[in-house]
């Protein structure tokens, strides 16, 4: 990770805490999606809220692993209560290797794309990106919040 980039932590401290509607989450997903379509972009898009998935879409050149990696970075989020990223720069940071982890790695992503939605300090949503280098991926999910967040005055 190049030392000038704002941490995944930094990123959540900003972004993931508002008052998250369906409605909300639904804009971000377009958003999303219409911007990575407009850039070619090949990706998956899911929005997930109290649990239920409230909208996702396959681009063109996605597959069903994407649906994989969206349910690994799902689980990710939900097991730490921190983006996916946050758990691999926790890995990088202490030198280990996933499986050093203590928990089963294959059901979870250890990368970026998951991104935790909460309300009052409680994880109420979660937005996914997957197919993008995974950087790309939190960075889109990134980009499309401060855009809500100042669009709603948050």
């Amino acid at each position: 990770m190049a030392t000038n980039r704002e941490s995944a932590l930094d990123h959540e401290n900003e972004l993931c805490e508002a008052p998250w509607s369906r409605k909300d989450l639904i804009e971000i997903g377009n958003a999303i999606a219409t911007d990575a379509e407009n850039k070619s972009l090949v990706v998956a898009v899911a929005m997930f809220l109290q649990g239920q998935r409230v909208y996702q879409i396959g681009l063109e050149g996605t597959s069903a692993d994407n649906d994989s990696w969206i349910m690994r970075k799902v689980n990710t989020v939900e097991l730490t209560g921190h983006s996916s990223l946050a758990l691999r720069e926790n890995v990088e940071a202490l030198n280990i290797q996933e499986e050093d982890l203590g928990f089963r790695t294959s059901d979870l992503a250890v990368c970026g794309g998951g991104f935790p939605l909460k309300t009052n300090g409680v994880l109420v949503g979660i937005a996914v990106v997957s197919g993008l280098p995974h950087l790309d991926d939190h960075d889109l999910i990134v980009e499309h919040l401060r855009l809500l967040k100042k669009k709603r005055g948050w």
